[in-house]
């Protein structure tokens, strides 16, 4: 499984003058296309796309606020979606349209002191790493892993830090579902997988090996 290596919040807070004149059509809020790689905020929601290898693009409808059309190929890796800059324990609503050629889509975030990264896995898998149990939530029952990634990309560069896990994957195209989110983060806590202070939480996509493929979803 392959961490998602998008350019976070806070590392936008110190470098936002510079990606504004580098990259100023992908952190713009009236920004419709993303292309291979970028970050920013449309319609009330925050986004973010990134790609190694390959090609990908992200469009956003005009109709939906929450929604984005992810599509790519012949990529190493690529991960994008929408949601928050700011993670919570909060109940995300999602609905998958289509998707053909992912690994997993999933909800996605980050937290910092200490610094995790997290999924909770809708579609496809994320079991990776030593098992810690399981926990239900939403009429599903997702089995929680713990893996540590070493000196690998991350919101605060290349860092070590632990994955935490949630597998499910059993999810339904083109109908509405919901997650609650803390459920999972208290899930962590109480069996000593802590949570720091949150950062981005998105409705992620992610495909890696080479793959091409297309996702439409929304989120709220």
């Amino acid at each position: 499984m392959h961490s998602m290596r998008f350019i976070f919040s806070q590392i936008q807070k110190v470098v936002l003058c510079a990606a504004a004149v580098a990259v100023g059509a992908t952190i713009n809020a009236s920004a419709q296309t993303v292309y291979n790689n970028g970050t920013g905020y449309n319609q009330g929601f925050y986004y973010s796309l990134y790609t190694a290898g390959g090609s990908s693009n992200m469009t956003f409808s005009s109709q939906y606020a929450g929604n984005y059309a992810l599509s790519w190929s012949n990529v190493n890796d690529v991960v994008g979606g929408k949601g928050w800059s700011t993670g919570s324990a909060r109940t995300v609503g999602y609905n998958v349209g289509y998707a053909t050629g992912y690994n997993n889509i999933s909800i996605y975030g980050w937290t910092t002191n200490p610094l995790v990264e997290y999924y909770i896995c809708e579609f496809g898998s994320v079991a990776n790493g030593s098992a810690k149990g399981s926990v239900s939530s939403d009429g599903h029952n997702y089995t929680t892993y713990e893996h540590t990634q070493y000196n690998q990309p991350s919101i605060q560069g290349t860092a070590t830090f632990n994955q935490y896990l949630d597998n499910w994957g059993g999810s339904s195209i083109g109908s509405n579902h919901s997650v609650t989110t803390g459920n999972h983060f208290n899930h962590w806590n109480n069996i000593g997988m802590h949570m720091g202070a949150f950062n981005v939480m998105i409705l992620g996509t992610e495909s890696y090996g080479g793959r091409s493929g297309y996702v439409n979803a929304t989120v709220w």
